[in-house]
């Protein structure tokens, strides 16, 4: 009996690229331009005024031009998947893989599923309307575009190939050789990669700019309280996470953002060993800040992609930093961790 020799990694990581790109790019365009052929076929049997903005009970309350609607087309059908291309291309490029790809692929085309079909559809039921107040209700449309997106969805992340597992820690590092009295400091600051700041930022500017236009188009009051919670949090959220201060002492390891809050700290008593780790954000971790791995019971401060320090806990819990000097960091953390337990 033989057995099959194992895939190419290369090979595979070309494969899930190519796939990303179909799912995540040449689908959504198809989707859209299907739904600007049918929409701009509407247009001349369409009020100048129709129906944008449906309230709770389904009924129209929101009313804007009728070319507006291919203009959202666009801008939301293609523009939002391709937001989330422009965060994992990059890793995929690089030859990263993980789940994490695979689910930003299928929500792309997903995304761009649910905003064609309710777009278009929307539209459609108002040809030869009179009067635009009596478009129909929005239920119809809203459940087909849910259930297309579903569809569409499950059918990108199953044209992906299946992610490989996530590789397993590093070996400790080798300890600094220390005096028994030698006090020791070490300290770096990191700060998040420009690529990734900039998907950031644009994701929150994105945000503002929907809680801005749900403001003067007057939509509905809950809507419009939500996405305000929804961008200060996103602003807060930015400016607590776009840089650390990371130190290395007799006390054990702490992570401090620039402005304060939050910090994190892993004592040394609780220190089982420290290592130099090569990190994937999108791959490892679902993307970048302080984020909680899907596998392996990892927590990380991941800035960027590259050189990390990893320490694990004695409960088997890892803290993933990415910055420069890691290696460093690890033989310091593990010469500090042998110096107290050699200790009377």
């Amino acid at each position: 009996m033989t057995t099959a020799p194992p895939a190419d990694p290369s090979n595979r990581s070309r494969l899930a690229l190519r796939r990303f790109i179909l799912v995540a790019v040449w689908l959504p365009v198809a989707l859209v331009a299907v739904a600007l052929v049918k929409q701009l076929i509407a247009l001349p049997q369409l009020p100048a005024t129709v129906a944008v903005h449906w309230n709770a009970a389904g009924e129209a309350d929101g009313f804007a031009p009728a070319w507006t609607q291919p203009v959202m087309t666009v801008l939301f059908g293609l523009g939002l998947p391709l937001l989330m291309v422009a965060t994992s291309l990059p890793g995929l490029r690089r030859g990263d893989t993980g789940p994490t790809y695979r689910l930003m692929g299928a929500a792309a085309a997903a995304v761009s599923a649910v905003v064609t079909v309710a777009l278009t559809w929307t539209l459609s039921m108002q040809v030869g309307l009179d009067v635009v107040s009596q478009a129909p209700t929005v239920w119809a449309a809203l459940i087909a575009s849910l259930i297309a997106g579903a569809v569409v969805g499950v059918a990108a992340w199953f044209l992906q190939p299946a992610a490989r597992p996530v590789a397993g820690s590093a070996p400790p590092a080798e300890p600094l050789a220390l005096a028994p009295h030698e006090r020791v400091l070490w300290m770096r600051s990191v700060a998040m990669t420009p690529g990734a700041a900039i998907a950031i930022i644009a994701a929150v500017v994105l945000v503002a700019v929907s809680a801005v236009m749900a403001w003067v188009t007057g939509a509905d009051t809950t809507l419009v309280w939500i996405l305000t919670g929804v961008t200060i949090l996103l602003l807060l959220l930015a400016a607590t996470t776009l840089a650390f201060h990371v130190r290395v002492d007799d006390t054990g390891l702490h992570v401090d953002s620039v402005l304060g809050i939050p910090r994190f700290t892993v004592p040394l008593a609780d220190i089982e060993s420290a290592a130099r780790v090569e990190v994937n954000p999108m791959g490892e971790f679902g993307g970048w800040g302080v984020r909680i791995a899907p596998q392996g019971r990892r927590f990380g401060i991941v800035l960027r992609a590259g050189e990390a320090l990893e320490v694990t806990r004695r409960n088997g819990r890892r803290v993933t930093v990415t910055v420069d000097d890691a290696a460093t960091a690890a033989a310091l953390l593990e010469a500090l961790v042998l110096r107290a337990a050699t200790r009377p």
